[in-house]
């Protein structure tokens, strides 16, 4: 760099307040003009109460106070109600003559609008940034655009990729011939968070509409690891955007130069939409799923990106494509060998109180799940249950009284032509159940019912991010625990569907397809998987918002269930009222439920105290 500049700052208290700009300044900017403050500031408090983060920016007060010059030759003054600025040009660097306002902070994360009025004496370009107060001078935003005689609007938003208390909104005069610029009613203005244009809430639909067309169905096993997978992906890129918060599984590298002619920071949303995008292409290649074409995400991102923030531009969705990118490949890469993919046909015990399909020609679903790689958990089995009352094997379990009272208890209630049931449980069966294709499935009714609690509260990009990801990893977890509880302990359970035929014959449970035929999950019934979703989804909500009392009200896809509403005052309840839906829709006997719930939470305070910390 040449000469070193700053010996004449002519108020001492920009020396105390913004040295670190002006120090980091003077270390990297060519210039050979001693800086200069046109007006001296006013504190913070200052600003209007209405949001705008600008202290004077329509200057009817007559003064340009809080208003900063770099250089002694480029004055302001006001006139007729406008910032003129009268700059001499002949500065090789757009940065060497700059006109700026301190004394704001941006949070990381947040949407921002950026408003002015200028115009110009001769035609000329105009960038404007919101940046770091120093070293990298990461820009939040960086525009050029173009002046014209006639005043003109412009409007921007943008999201900051980074927290800062002390950003800076600049104009940069230089590189350019000498002009006289006019500014007016200049505003930067934090906005609300937007379900609208938040990309995590975008994937997150996504997901779910793969859920639904998957031809067969997308297993509740497999749809938890691909959400679990999508999730941390986007968690990760929106870390290594804006370097706050505990990675998943890597933090990628940022790198920025220092210099103000390199301050291009990846976009926020280009980065969580490229690693959503990349995660669920590979997650739904090779037609894993039938119906799902992975193509169906590329035109998703090109919508995504379609929404993205007027104010970015190409270079900061480049960078943002490469971080998720490469987010995306570093989980892809750690859950390439999970196990996820093993296919070894499931032995039945053959055994009276055992595991059987209840329809001819079926065989055990994802019979190898519960041997997957955990996401959080040390081992697959670290929160397993005892066996069903205690038993020690099929014999002893079907002699205890405990045993034939719950299936009684599913007999009277969870029968198709029950007397019992009353209509209310009807509808809590068919409510919780969305077991059939052309649904969200289990998981994807958890995560609706996750937006609909996030959503009402603007917990923002990050906040979302954070949020579904720890219920994503919690209910994939739950899965490699529910499984590894029904395929690899000592005892199998049968359905209550053969256990009830042997004394009712012809007995069949509430449980249906859209053609109305009965049917049982082809899986055994200890534990429920739906009960040890719901207590891991419920635990992951409790401990995220620190408490249990936030009440809400619940949607379902089931075809049974078409249009119901079901409210609920806690987490807890909600649940609880999922686990115990199973007996009513006759496929899960109480111990299910009970043991599911309780894997469940401790799933989720496992991942809760290990994962995604802020």
């Amino acid at each position: 760099m040449d000469q070193p500049i700053g010996a004449t700052i002519r108020r001492p208290v920009l020396r105390h307040r913004f040295g670190g700009l002006l120090r980091a300044l003077l270390a990297t900017v060519v210039a050979a003009t001693p800086l200069v403050v046109a007006v001296g500031p006013q504190p913070a408090s200052a600003a209007p109460a209405n949001g705008n983060l600008i202290i004077n920016g329509t200057f009817d007060n007559g003064s340009t106070q809080p208003w900063w010059t770099r250089l002694s030759e480029t004055r302001t003054d006001v006139q007729a109600g406008q910032l003129r600025i009268r700059t001499l040009g002949e500065r090789p660097n757009t940065w060497d003559d700059l006109v700026g306002h301190f004394e704001f902070g941006v949070e990381a994360g947040r949407r921002y609008r950026l408003q002015f009025d200028a115009n110009t004496d001769v035609g000329r370009t105009l960038r404007v940034s919101v940046s770091r107060v120093n070293t990298p001078f990461t820009s939040a935003f960086d525009r050029n655009i173009t002046l014209g005689s006639a005043m003109t609007r412009f409007t921007f938003d943008f999201t900051s990729p980074f927290a800062d208390p002390q950003a800076v909104l600049f104009f940069h005069l230089g590189d350019s011939v000498a002009s006289t610029v006019r500014l007016d009613n200049i505003s930067l203005t934090p906005l609300p968070a937007d379900p609208v244009t938040d990309p995590v809430l975008f994937w997150n639909d996504q997901l779910l509409e793969a859920y639904r067309v998957a031809r067969d169905g997308v297993p509740p096993t497999s749809g938890s690891r691909i959400g679990a997978i999508m999730h941390a992906a986007m968690w990760d890129a929106a870390v290594s955007v804006t370097g706050t918060g505990q990675p998943y599984r890597a933090r990628v590298p940022v790198h920025y130069p220092g210099t103000l002619d390199d301050v291009v920071a990846p976009s926020l949303e280009a980065a969580i939409n490229q690693a959503a995008r990349d995660t669920l292409v590979a997650l739904f290649a090779n037609n894993v799923h039938p119906g799902v074409d992975p193509a169906r995400f590329d035109i998703a991102l090109a919508q995504a990106n379609g929404q993205l923030p007027a104010g970015v531009n190409a270079s900061e969705i480049a960078r943002g494509t490469s971080v998720g990118t490469q987010a995306a490949t570093a989980i892809l890469q750690a859950r390439a060998g999970d196990g996820s993919g093993v296919t070894t046909p499931y032995t039945l015990d053959g055994v009276r109180g055992s595991w059987r399909p209840t329809e001819p020609g079926t065989s055990a679903v994802t019979p190898n799940w519960g041997r997957v790689t955990p996401f959080a958990m040390t081992r697959s089995n670290q929160f397993r249950p005892g066996p069903p009352a205690g038993a020690a094997n099929y014999a002893d379990l079907l002699g205890k009284q405990e045993y034939l009272d719950r299936v009684d208890e599913v007999r009277r209630l969870g029968g198709r032509q029950s007397t019992e049931r009353t209509a209310d449980q009807t509808q809590i069966a068919f409510f919780w159940a969305n077991d059939v294709p052309g649904t969200y499935k289990p998981p994807g009714q958890l995560y609706a019912h996750t937006r609909i609690v996030a959503e009402p509260r603007g917990l923002g990009i990050l906040g979302n991010a954070r949020l579904f990801g720890l219920v994503s990893l919690a209910m994939a977890d739950a899965a490699i625990a529910a499984w590894d509880a029904k395929y690899e302990t000592g005892i199998d359970l049968w359905r209550p569907e053969s256990a009830i035929q042997e004394i009712e014959p012809g007995w069949k449970p509430l449980s249906q397809r859209p053609n109305g035929v009965s049917f049982s999950p082809a899986f055994p019934a200890y534990i429920s998987g739906h009960a040890t979703f719901a207590g891991a989804w419920a635990g992951v909500m409790r401990a995220y918002f620190g408490t249990d009392a936030v009440p809400f009200t619940g949607t379902t896809e089931d075809p049974s269930a078409i249009g119901v509403r079901r409210s609920f005052t806690t987490f807890t309840q909600a649940a609880q009222e999922n686990a115990r839906s199973r007996i009513y829709l006759g496929v899960h006997y109480q111990w299910d439920a009970d043991a599911g719930l309780a894997t469940g939470t401790s799933v989720a305070a496992r991942v809760f105290s290990t994962q995604l910390r802020p």
